[in-house]
C-alpha cells in the first residue's frame, strides 16, 4: 500500500510539475553582463538589408537603435536605410534618401532564444530621378535569430508582409539583414 502511495505522490507531483512549471523558471528577460538589466538602455545597431517588393529589390547600409528596458520588452527606433542600391525591378539606379517609421516604435519582446519585434513599419523615400516615389511596407512580426542570446555582438532578421509602391495596392514585401552591435555595448547585453 505504502508504494501505491508513494507512486501516487509522486505522479502528482509530476502532474503540478508540468502544469505549473518548474520552480524558479522565469522568464527570459534583458541582461548586462548576465545579470538582470535595471534600467533602459540604448543599444545602436549597423548592418545591411535586402528588401524585395512588386518593384523590384535593393540592398541597403541600415542602422537603428534598439532599447533594451527591464524585463522582457524593448524598441526599435531611428531605423534608417542608406547607401543603397537597386539589385532589380524599377529600382534599379535608385536610391533612398529618407526612411521614416510611420507607426512608431517597433515592439520587442524578448523571448528564451530570440527577439520577436512587431508593428514593423518602414516609409521609404526614393530620389527623383526613380520611378518608384515611396515604399511603405508593413511586417506584423519580424523574426530574429541571436548568434549568442547571452552575448549579443549581432542580430540577424528576416520576415513577410505587404508593401503598397507609389501609394497603389498592397504587394508582397519580404525582407532578410543583419544588425551588429555597435561600440562597447558589443558582447555585453544579452537575454537570458
Amino acid at each position: 500500500m505504502t508504494s501505491i502511495r508513494t507512486g501516487l505522490l509522486g505522479l502528482v507531483a509530476l502532474l503540478a510539475l508540468a502544469l505549473v512549471g518548474p520552480a524558479g523558471a522565469a522568464a527570459a528577460e534583458w541582461q548586462h553582463e548576465g545579470s538582470a538589466l535595471e534600467e533602459h538602455v540604448e543599444i545602436g545597431l549597423f548592418g545591411s538589408q535586402v528588401f524585395t517588393t512588386s518593384a523590384g529589390s535593393m540592398i541597403c547600409e541600415a542602422e537603428a537603435t534598439l532599447t533594451a528596458e527591464p524585463g522582457s520588452t524593448g524598441r526599435v527606433t531611428n531605423v534608417k536605410t542608406n547607401k543603397c542600391m537597386g539589385l532589380s525591378g524599377s529600382l534599379v539606379g535608385c536610391t533612398v534618401v529618407r526612411t521614416e517609421q510611420p507607426a512608431g516604435p517597433w515592439a520587442v519582446d524578448v523571448n528564451a532564444t530570440d527577439l520577436t519585434a512587431t508593428e514593423v513599419t518602414l516609409m521609404r523615400t526614393f530620389n527623383s530621378g526613380c520611378a518608384v516615389k515611396q515604399i511603405e511596407s508593413s511586417i506584423p512580426e519580424l523574426t530574429t535569430l541571436l548568434v549568442e542570446p547571452e552575448s549579443i555582438t549581432e542580430i540577424e532578421y528576416f520576415g513577410n508582409g505587404s508593401a503598397s509602391v507609389n501609394g497603389g495596392p498592397a504587394g508582397a514585401y519580404e525582407v532578410v539583414g543583419s544588425w551588429f552591435v555597435a561600440g562597447e555595448a558589443s558582447g555585453t547585453y544579452g537575454i537570458g
